[in-house]
C-alpha cells in the first residue's frame, strides 16, 4: 500500500498544473482577504460579529472548486497520457490504486482546506489594520466552522475524483464539475424550488452555510443527503473500475 501512496503522492507533486492551480488560489485568496474583505470592507461588515467566519466560509466555498479540479486532474491525466496501464500494472490490486488516490486527495483536502481557513481571515484583517479599520469583537464557533468547513473541501475533492473515474475523460470530466453546480442544479431550482436543496451540490453548500437555504434544511440534514449521494456514486464508481477496461 506505501508503494502505490508513495506513486500517487509522486504523480500529484511532480506536474506543473498543481503547482499552477495552487499559485492561482493563492492569489486569489491574497486579494480577496487582504483586498476584498479586508482594505475594501464595507462599514456594515465592520459591525458585524459574524464577519470573519463569513470569510472562512466564503473562502473555503471559492477555492474548493481546485481542490475538485486537482482531483481530476490526478486520475484524468492518466487516461490522457496512457499511463494508467502502467498504473494499473503496478499493482495487482485495482481498488488498491484507487484506495491510493483517495488518501492521498483526502490528506490534500483536509491540509488544504485548514491552511485556506486559517489564512482567509488573518488576511481580512490585515488589509482592515492596513486601513486602519476596526473590526468590532468576533463570534467564532471553531468546532461548527472546523468540521464544516472540512467537509465541503473533502467532498469536493472527492467528488472531483468520483466523476473522473466515472467519465474518464479529461474535458467531459471538467465541463461536468464546472457546469452541473452552478448551471444544472440552478435550473433545476426554478423547478424545485427549495427542493433543490436535496441535489448533491447544493446539499453540500447547504454544508457551508450558503444563505440560500437558510431555514430550508440544517447543516447536518445537508451533509447525510451529500454523503447519501457520495456513498452511492462510489460504489458505482469503484464497481466500473474494477470491472472495466483501462482504456
Amino acid at each position: 500500500m506505501m508503494q502505490a501512496l508513495k506513486a500517487e503522492y509522486r504523480k500529484l507533486f511532480t506536474v506543473r498544473s498543481t503547482y499552477i492551480i495552487l499559485l492561482i488560489v493563492l492569489v486569489l485568496l491574497i486579494f480577496f482577504g487582504f483586498f476584498i474583505s479586508g482594505w475594501r470592507i464595507d462599514n456594515s461588515d465592520l459591525h458585524n460579529p459574524g464577519t470573519l467566519a463569513g470569510d472562512v466560509t466564503g473562502a473555503v466555498s471559492t477555492v474548493s472548486l481546485f481542490l475538485g479540479l486537482l482531483a481530476t486532474l490526478l486520475m484524468t491525466h492518466e487516461y490522457r497520457y496512457n499511463t494508467i496501464m502502467h498504473t494499473l500494472t503496478l499493482s495487482n490490486s485495482r481498488s488498491r490504486t484507487l484506495l491510493a488516490k483517495i488518501l492521498i486527495l483526502s490528506g490534500l483536502a483536509v491540509i488544504f482546506t485548514i491552511v485556506i481557513a486559517v489564512l482567509a481571515p488573518l488576511l481580512a484583517v490585515a488589509g482592515m489594520n492596513a486601513h486602519h479599520l476596526k473590526l468590532v469583537p468576533q463570534t467564532l464557533h471553531f468546532g461548527d466552522l472546523l468540521w464544516r468547513c472540512l467537509l465541503f473541501g473533502w467532498g469536493y475533492t472527492m467528488t472531483g475524483l468520483l466523476l473522473a473515474t466515472l467519465i474518464r475523460n479529461q474535458i467531459g470530466t471538467i465541463l461536468t464539475l464546472f457546469i452541473v453546480p452552478g448551471t444544472v442544479e440552478a435550473l433545476a431550482g426554478l423547478i424545485l424550488k427549495n427542493n433543490v436543496v436535496y441535489l448533491p451540490f447544493s446539499a453540500l453548500e447547504a454544508v457551508i452555510g450558503n444563505n440560500r437555504y437558510s431555514g430550508s434544511i440544517t447543516n447536518i440534514h445537508a451533509a447525510m443527503v451529500f454523503m447519501a449521494y457520495l456513498i452511492v456514486g462510489w460504489i458505482i464508481a469503484w464497481t466500473l473500475f474494477l470491472r472495466r477496461d483501462a482504456n
